[in-house]
Order: C-alpha cells, then structure tokens, then sequence
C-alpha cells in the first residue's frame, strides 16, 4: 500500500535523478583535479626552491673557503692546463700534525658525479707538498665541464670564476669575485 500524507493524496518520491548524479560527480572531479594540480605545482616550486638554496649554500661555503685561503697565502699559483688552484700558507690549526705550511689544491672532478649534478669543484690538502689524488674532497656540485678559473688580475687580487648548471636546457649560470691576497697586495 502506497504512503499518503495527510490529506490522504499518494506521496511522490524525491531524490535526485541519474543526470543530476553524473552533473554533480563531474563537478566534484573538475575540483579535485584542480586541487591535485595546484598541490602538484606547489610541491613542484617547493622542490626548485630548496634545490636553488642549497646550491647558493655549497657556492657561498665554497667562495668563503677560497677567499679565506687567498687572502692569508703565502703563495698562490694557478694552472690553467690542469685547471689548479694551489695555494700555501701557514698552519693555524688547520691540519693537526703539520708544523709548517699547508698545501691546499682547488679542482674539478675528473667526470661528471651525474647527469643532473655535473661536475663537483674537489680540494685536497696536504702538509709541506702537494696533495695526493685520493687526498680530495668534494666540496659542491653543479659546474659545468671547466667551470672553474683563477687569474691574477693585479698584485693580490684574484678573479675567480664559477659556470654552475642552471638545470635549463644547458644554460649555465657564471658567478666571478675577487678576493684579495693580503700578502702580496701589501708588498
């Protein structure tokens, strides 16, 4: 027997119908595909960001070493063949057991740590001489093949240049600065 309200005329069933269904379940996805994506764009900037700063970390601990062995050498010397940067100077605490003058060598790695990594600019430190090939320590990634120089532009200053990776279709980014050779600047 059929339900009837209070007059005593049969009730009708509500609802929704199968269109207004599929218009609703069609709506809900447009909004979650648009919120993936949003949290997809998101995360991806996220990603871009930490890498930029951890490279601008590596670059600026890498430029601070340089410069600090610059400026307190007693000696600097830059092969543009092997692409080296020697520089000597006086041991203060900088290596336990070495009474004399420390020999620090700035290079690039002999390949590619990877394809997304490029090069890694290496330094290897020794006691009274040169260091030996497995002495050498990475110190940061992203150059390029050669992306590292050094040229004495004036009594004690020194240019030294970096060609890191922009990750953009071979782009490169060049960052140079000068750092002052204390010594020699005041000879």
């Amino acid at each position: 027997m059929p339900l009837r309200d209070l007059q005593g005329l049969p009730l009708r069933q509500s609802g929704f119908t199968l269109i207004e269904l599929m218009v609703a379940l069609v709506i809900g996805l447009i909004i979650i595909l648009g919120a993936g994506q949003l949290f997809l764009m998101g995360f991806q900037t996220f990603r871009q960001i930490e890498l930029m700063g951890n490279k601008q970390a590596a670059l600026t601990f890498a430029t601070e070493a340089l410069i600090r062995d610059i400026r307190r050498a007693d000696d600097i010397d830059y092969d543009s063949t092997s692409n080296e940067l020697t520089v000597e100077f006086p041991n203060n605490g900088d290596m336990s057991g070495c009474s004399g003058t420390v020999v620090r060598v700035y290079r690039l790695s002999q390949t590619a740590v990877s394809t997304t990594e490029g090069w890694s600019l290496n330094m290897g430190q020794d006691c009274e001489s040169a260091p030996s090939s497995s002495a050498f320590e990475p110190l940061v990634t992203s150059f390029v093949a050669n992306g590292f120089s050094a040229a004495e532009a004036t009594d004690g200053v020194w240019e030294i240049s970096f060609q890191l990776m922009a990750g953009r279709d071979g782009e490169t980014d060049d960052f140079e600065f000068r750092a002052v050779n204390r010594n020699q600047a005041i000879n």
